[in-house]
């Protein structure tokens, strides 16, 4: 332990956000590819039932935002106690995450469970698309708990320094998803029934690899694949005697996960409205446009939320350590990784927009095609500045300033974008919907400019006042030293 307390508290931080950075982005390219296979395998079915899948998938957000309102504290402060030295609270912490997952997991698959329809007719199902959003959703919801601890604690992994078996955990879930996918709709042909059950069985399998490793605190063999090494050992343990609820810890959890948390409930919700709105004006061939759409903004969006993942552990233990000179760097480095990565994504998107559409749909209308091509290339128009709305949030939840956080996700993503879909759509229709983003990011960057220019002065004024006591202190030592040497 005090060996990683040191590397992060003093090595490169380059050096520390790559070897991060990797496994968690491997990580969350396997999350990424629960949606995107089991929508390829979706699309060879019809384009009602990728219709139908696309509406399931807000549900399945607003899933993955309790997940991680728990798991994202947690990790946060878990990663700034062991900063701080105390081991024994993190292990605390822990146990409270995993009976908190077990209690919202099981409320969340009876509420849902309970009013199936509504909830899909409310996000924007129709009467071609509600029976296969329902055959899908049905089958996921008996994932939440798999999901809840695969995802959830692959987030505290991250932040205790244990980013490859988080990773691995994630590759398991992937893999055998992708192979009982083409197994289920390619050989057996049991519909969009077939995706559903291989994302539940994948997500199962990810669980108990992460539980395995947490409970047992050490793997029982060594997992050396082409020499790349898993952490053979985890640095907090799940022990059952701390599964206990605290209020304390509890609220702490709360209040550092609530900024993830709205940023994806939000996001579905947001969603939800505007497939609604898309319904509205496009119909069903509309519905999978958006659909697709939603299919490729998870690579962008899950690839910079990986650099927040990687840099959260270094932030974290710098922060705790007022290491405010590490912080800012890090800061900047996750900020310059973030723009690198969506300016990649941009460039994909902008040259080859209509193969993106076919690969998801090969028997789209010429109609839905042309329409999919126009929205793709302007919803992702300004999608290089949107990074900012990741990265910038993320840090401040990084530095257990959820205030921020929050308010900034909340502006983004109910305020302006959700004020501007309504509007536009009003005016300009479906080109409505696709014209609403790179507005929202235009004008979410420039606020997000005020509060960075805020913070710099903040880390100037810190290390301002670092300097002047080492300077003080060196001055002081050498007062010292040329009295000794009067008096010898």
């Amino acid at each position: 332990m005090e060996k990683k307390r040191e590397e992060l508290l003093n090595g490169s931080i380059i050096g520390l956000f790559i070897k991060y950075f990797i496994p968690t982005l491997i990580g969350s390219a396997a999350v990424v590819l629960y949606n995107i296979v089991d929508r390829f395998f979706v699309g060879k079915i019809s384009e009602k039932a990728l219709a139908g899948a696309g509406i399931a998938f807000y549900i399945v957000m607003l899933i993955i935002a309790f997940s991680m309102f728990i798991g994202v504290g947690a990790g946060t402060i878990i990663s700034i106690r062991l900063g701080q030295g105390k081991k024994g609270d993190a292990k605390k912490i822990l146990g409270n995450a995993v009976t908190l997952f077990a209690i919202l997991g099981i409320a969340l698959y009876v509420l849902l469970m309970l009013n199936i329809d509504t909830v899909l007719l409310y996000s924007g199902a129709n009467s071609e698309t509600l029976p296969y959003a329902r055959a899908y959703l049905q089958i996921i919801l008996f994932a939440i708990l798999p999901l809840f601890y695969s995802f959830g604690l692959s987030n505290v992994l991250n932040a205790a320094g244990a980013p490859r078996v988080a990773m691995f955990s994630m590759l398991i879930g992937a893999v055998v998803n992708i192979v009982l996918d083409y197994v289920a709709v390619m050989i057996m042909h049991t519909g969009i029934e077939g995706t559903a059950y291989a994302t539940l069985i994948g997500n199962v399998l990810s669980a108990a690899f992460v539980l395995w490793f947490l409970i047992a605190g050490k793997f029982p063999f060594r997992i050396d694949m082409f020499g790349f090494k898993l952490e053979k050992e985890s640095v907090i343990t799940i022990r059952f005697s701390k599964l206990k609820l605290e209020p304390k810890i509890v609220k702490d959890i709360f209040s550092i996960g609530m900024s993830p948390f709205l940023l994806q409930a939000a996001s579905s919700a947001v969603g939800l409205v505007t497939n609604k709105i898309v319904d509205t004006y496009g119909g069903t061939y509309g519905v999978a446009v958006m659909t697709i759409i939603n299919s490729y903004l998870p690579i962008m969006t899950m690839s910079v939320y990986s650099v927040s993942q990687a840099i959260q552990p270094i932030i974290g233990f710098n922060y705790g350590a007022k290491n405010f000179r590490r912080v800012k760097k890090s800061l900047m480095t996750a900020i310059n990784a973030g723009v690198m990565l969506s300016f990649a994504f941009w460039i994909v998107v902008m040259l080859i927009p209509k193969e993106l559409i076919l690969f998801f749909n090969e028997k789209s209308t010429p109609t839905a095609l042309k329409e999919g091509v126009k929205a793709i290339r302007i919803y992702f128009s300004l999608v290089i500045i949107s990074s900012f709305g990741i990265t910038v949030p993320n840090y401040f939840q990084a530095t257990g300033r959820s205030k921020y956080s929050v308010t900034l996700n909340l502006l983004r993503q109910v305020v302006i974008f959700l004020l501007i879909v309504i509007i536009f759509s009003n005016i300009w229709k479906l080109d409505g919907v696709w014209y609403a983003q790179p507005f929202t990011d235009l004008l979410f960057f420039l606020i997000l400019l005020g509060f960075l220019y805020k913070e710099k002065k903040f880390f100037d004024k810190m290390i301002e006042n670092e300097n002047n006591r080492l300077e003080y202190k060196e001055t002081t030592e050498n007062k010292k030293d040329g009295k000794n040497k009067n008096i010898n």
